[in-house]
């Protein structure tokens, strides 16, 4: 490795250990530049060079990607779980019926929001990730517009689907509560039980059962909460 982009990773190591950055993260970004820097190696140059920035503009870079990867998932399960559970009306099922508000949500905010996310992903720690994490922000602004007009039954219209579309979106709230089992990630099960209490109606009749699992959900959801409450706000970087 060309001795620059040695000091590059050290500059890079010293400064995150002193803003507190979690070590696993550390590792993370050390990686994602070792990587990148393959891409400078092949053209014989320094990796400072081939971004065309000084070592300080990278750091900078890494230091508010840290924040905006941190955060995207935070953003992303935060505005689909509130929209999922405000805007999805249980008591339609029984008419296989949803609002216009919620097939909007389905197709265009969740889709973008999707996409959003699994980009900020993909771009992790050293590219400018900016525009991607305002386009989260507007997405927020447009969904507690959507939040607002429901609270004004501005619903755009009703539209009737077939049962089976609610049960499928319920065997998707299974699959994410069950997924998140393997991947430890307590906001992926929140929004699968949010998913099951909202679709239960779909695959039974039985009020005794849709009552139980829906306290259930909301119980286990509020409880993933609290923790997401605490875990978050002793930390400076998540």
């Amino acid at each position: 490795m060309r001795p620059n982009n040695n000091v590059l990773l050290e500059n890079v190591n010293d400064y995150l250990q002193h803003v507190a950055v979690l070590p696993k993260q550390i590792d993370k970004v050390q990686h994602s530049l070792k990587k990148d820097m393959k891409k400078s190696d092949e053209k014989d140059i320094d990796y400072a060079e081939y971004r065309h920035k000084s070592h300080a503009e990278i750091l900078q870079i890494v230091e508010r990607n840290i924040v905006i990867v941190n955060y995207n998932p935070i953003i992303f399960y935060t505005l689909n779980f509130l929209l999922m559970a405000y805007l999805f009306d249980k008591k339609l099922i029984p008419f296989n019926a949803v609002t216009g508000l919620y097939i909007f949500y389905i197709s265009i905010i969740l889709s973008i929001s999707l996409v959003v996310y699994l980009i900020i992903k993909k771009h992790s720690y050293l590219y400018p990730n900016q525009k991607l994490m305002m386009t989260n922000i507007l997405l927020f602004s447009i969904g507690i517009i959507l939040c607002v007009l429901k609270i004004f039954n501005v619903t755009f219209g009703l539209y009737v689907i077939p049962l089976v579309v609610f049960q499928t979106i319920f065997a998707i709230g299974i699959l994410l509560v069950v997924l998140s089992l393997f991947l430890k990630k307590p906001e992926v099960a929140a929004m699968g039980l949010a998913v099951i209490q909202k679709t239960i109606a779909s695959v039974t009749i039985n009020e005794t059962v849709i009552t139980f699992i829906t306290i259930s959900s909301w119980l286990i959801i509020l409880v993933i909460i609290l923790y997401f409450v605490m875990i978050y706000s002793t930390r400076k970087y998540v």
